[in-house]
């Protein structure tokens, strides 16, 4: 984890209760803090791309 704690793991196949569709998920102190949009502009200090994994 970074210093900001905040992390962002990005994925064009995200895995949602509405369906499958990329995204970014912030992750703060082990718990989802939000899903954006796959370009999203984050505050986190460390962005992850997963590329085609969900």
């Amino acid at each position: 984890m970074t210093a900001s704690g905040e992390l962002a793991l990005r994925s064009r196949r995200v895995v949602l209760p509405d369906g499958e569709r990329p995204a970014t998920v912030l992750v703060r102190g082990g718990r989802i803090t939000a899903v954006l949009g796959h370009d999203a502009t984050t505050p986190a200090a460390e962005v992850v791309d997963l590329g085609e994994l969900a």
